[in-house]
């Protein structure tokens, strides 16, 4: 089993008299793509920061592993500044600089980094080949696309080789095929053994990518667990997706009043009933759409999407 790389303990933190944060307590294991997601202002950006000491908290305790001869420790960045070298932060506003090269930008943090001037060139041209940027080392910061941008920033964020690389909100402003290859780059990146924490209000990138899960509630860290035990502890109810050839929901929903469901939805070009009984509305449905001589283009079973989970544990339902 894994073990944690980042030990969150008891965090607090407040701005004057504003709690943001309130007894927030988790782990975060090696090799892990650990989502964080909440609602908006629910804190997600200031344990983020936190954690990279950009804000001092004013309780608890942030620690991260450190591995010595036969000895393993863990400690704040407060006890070994030093540990902060193993941790990389891109931000949602980008931190490169619009008038400097790409190549120019990643000499800047190199340096910043203390990289040794001899190993520079190497550390710059690894990390071009991994954000697939080559052909742009003398391109403007400024005058690269959205994509190129983020991903120059990424770049920016593991110059330095970290162990840990925290992203906050890494795929905000781009187009979904933009996305698409922001989240194959963190893969990839994942793939080389770096811990990756995100932030996202993109679920279901959350929920296809991340190995668990912390939903930011309430000022804590409210629920932990994989997408799977997030379903399995907080939603009984499965979804029945039904796509009509007519999209005539309103006569089918209302053929099935008086059965067991909890509600009924449209999602997309489809019917979603929420029930405790899928097998009992699937025999019923096809039972209607015979009668009533409906074409059914789609008829599946799920567990309801983590957004559905998400929103039914903001909401309070269990």
């Amino acid at each position: 089993m894994a073990q944690p790389i980042v030990k969150i303990r008891g965090v607090s933190k407040s701005f004057g008299k504003k709690l943001v944060l309130d007894n927030v307590s988790l782990d975060i294991n090696e090799g892990e793509i650990f989502g964080i997601i909440g609602t908006s202002g629910a804190g997600k950006t200031t344990l983020l920061q936190s954690m990279v000491g950009f804000y001092p908290i004013n309780k608890g305790e942030i620690s991260y592993k450190k591995e010595g001869v036969g000895v393993l420790n863990y400690l704040t960045l407060e006890k070994d500044p030093s540990l902060k070298q193993t941790i990389g932060f891109s931000t949602q506003s980008p931190s490169f600089y619009d008038k400097l090269t790409v190549k120019e930008n990643l000499e800047y943090f190199a340096k910043l980094y203390g990289i040794p001037n001899n190993y520079i060139p190497q550390r710059i041209k690894k990390m071009i080949d991994l954000v697939e940027l080559s052909g742009e080392e003398n391109t403007l910061g400024g005058e690269l696309s959205g994509g190129m941008q983020k991903r120059l920033d990424i770049a920016c964020s593991l110059i330095h080789d970290p162990k840990i690389l925290i992203l906050d909100e890494p795929t905000a402003d781009l187009d979904p095929l933009l996305r698409k290859h922001v989240w194959k780059l963190i893969k990839k990146i994942n793939s080389l053994g770096k811990t990756v924490i995100i932030s996202s209000h993109f679920l279901d990138e959350i929920d296809e990518l991340c190995s668990r899960i912390a939903i930011i509630y309430d000022k804590t860290a409210a629920h932990i667990g994989t997408a799977e035990e997030l379903r399995h502890n907080y939603s009984y109810d499965k979804e029945v997706i039904v796509n009509l050839e007519s999209k005539n929901y309103p006569k089918i929903a209302a053929l099935l009043k008086g059965f067991p469901m909890s509600k009924i939805t449209v999602r997309g070009s489809s019917m979603v009933v929420y029930t405790k009984e899928p097998e009992l509305i699937l025999k019923k449905i096809i039972d209607i759409a015979e009668r009533e001589k409906e074409s059914i283009l789609d008829l599946e079973v799920q567990r309801p999407t983590l957004n559905e989970v998400f929103t039914s544990i903001i909401q309070g339902v269990k």
